[in-house]
């Protein structure tokens, strides 16, 4: 049976933009954020307890951890949000860095740009962001089935 995960980032106090995501965190059995914009998440404080959220630079506080390590059907992902990793520069230290932790998918934010692709074995899922920031304000919805991920990139304006 498939495992479903909502995934966003920076979405820097565009709260409405949380609230359009409801139906999709309704449907998924992961939520996913990859910080700038903690105090965001409040919008969906009724999904608490399928929350994995990280603290990302803009995020001023010592209570979220800066990454998180979690299994979903056999998939072991890491969550971050790419700031220590220089992910604006190159996505290589942030590769290295899964494959010595021993995860096959790597979840981050931080670029404001969306992508999902596959280096050295380790499936990169950016997922852009829900904010004014960027080209155009995305999330991702994963699907994990029999060991493999698949990530579609989503443009908020097909939701509600």
């Amino acid at each position: 049976m498939a495992k479903y995960l909502t995934v966003f980032s920076d979405s820097h106090g565009e709260r409405r933009n949380v609230s359009r995501l409801y139906g999709d965190c309704l449907v998924s059995d992961k939520i996913v954020f990859l910080g700038d914009g903690l105090s965001d998440l409040i919008e969906l404080y009724e999904f608490e307890d399928k929350i994995v959220k990280v603290a990302g630079n803009c995020d001023f506080t010592l209570s979220c951890k800066k990454q998180s390590i979690f299994d979903v059907d056999g998939v072991k992902f890491l969550a971050v949000h790419g700031d220590l990793y220089g992910v604006k520069s190159s996505l290589n230290r942030l590769t290295e860095y899964a494959k010595s932790v021993g995860v096959s998918a790597v979840l981050f934010g931080h670029t404001h740009k969306p992508i999902v692709k596959e280096v050295s074995g380790v499936t990169l899922i950016n997922p852009g962001t829900l904010s004014c920031y960027g080209e155009r304000e995305t999330f991702a919805f994963i699907t994990v089935k029999d060991g493999e991920v698949s990530a579609k990139i989503i443009p908020l304006n097909k939701r509600v």
